[in-house]
């Protein structure tokens, strides 16, 4: 019961809002605000291998217009060098900082770059798709 209350919560949040009534100006005032969702990946993490699917139902229970998924892949060297291009345009080069090469997470940035949710290995799909709806209503 508890888990499709959460998931029911999950979706709730994530149903996209109509700006159909709103004027043009007033819609870009009320932008929908973006959560980056920073995966921090390598092909031979075993952690990535489990959390990548669960990554993949949750996703599927939101609305992913309101997530901007990065990816960091650390699988070769040809992907690191990608990864701090990535990082440098997407501004998030002091976050590749501090967490450097490890894997198996991801973290869910604010509209101002706050780190408001880590996703690991040991959450649930629900679970994931909570934290997606709690770090978008705090974005908003």
């Amino acid at each position: 019961m508890k888990s499709l209350l959460t998931l029911a919560f999950a979706l709730l949040a994530f149903t996209p809002i109509s700006h159909a009534m709103e004027e043009p100006d007033m819609m870009a005032e009320n932008a929908v605000p973006t959560v980056k969702a920073v995966v921090f990946y390598s092909d031979s993490c075993g952690s990535c291998k489990i959390l990548e699917p669960k990554m993949k139902k949750a996703m599927k229970a939101i609305n992913m217009d309101n997530v901007d998924v990065v990816k960091f892949d650390f699988s070769n060297k040809k992907a690191i060098e990608a990864t701090k291009i990535l990082a440098d345009d997407k501004g998030l080069s002091d976050l590749l900082q501090k967490f450097g090469a490890k894997t198996g997470f991801v973290t869910l940035l604010n509209n101002d770059g706050a780190i408001v949710e880590t996703i690991g290995v040991n959450d649930s799909v629900e679970d994931i798709a909570v934290k997606f709806a709690k770090s978008i209503v705090s974005a908003s």
